[in-house]
């Protein structure tokens, strides 16, 4: 199989399973598990689903403001600043690529990491 990344933007509420089951958004508890806290998801398209809580934390980040947007740009960025060093210190880069490969890689995360001090100057005038 093949690796997928999906960005989709929703409405949620918070809501429990059992409420999820009352509404009938979510199966029954049929294999009697605890229940669970959760969202209530509503798609682009209307389609309406239950998320237990832990499920939905790691797929979305609230995106209400423009702060929240910048935050979820900041941490998405950090995240993979923190990858592309990781890769810098594995056989692979050393070894492997060649220098022009090994020097694009340099100015990627230079100039990756330039544009999160822009966003985090940019968060900084936010919160003023």
């Amino acid at each position: 199989m093949k690796k997928y990344i999906g960005v989709k933007e929703v409405l949620a509420e918070p809501m429990n399973e059992c409420d999820a089951v009352e509404q009938g958004i979510a199966r029954s508890n049929s294999d009697n598990h605890e229940w669970r806290h959760g969202y209530k998801v509503v798609y682009e398209d209307g389609y309406t689903s239950w998320s237990p809580e832990n499920v939905f934390t790691k797929a979305y980040k609230i995106a209400n403001t423009p702060l929240d947007r910048v935050n979820i740009e900041i941490d998405n960025l950090s995240d993979k600043i923190e990858k592309l060093f990781a890769f810098t210190k594995t056989d692979t880069f050393i070894h492997k690529l060649n220098g022009f490969e090994r020097e694009l890689m340099y100015k990627q995360f230079n100039l990756m990491t330039e544009y999160r001090q822009c966003l985090i100057e940019r968060k900084r005038l936010m919160k003023e």
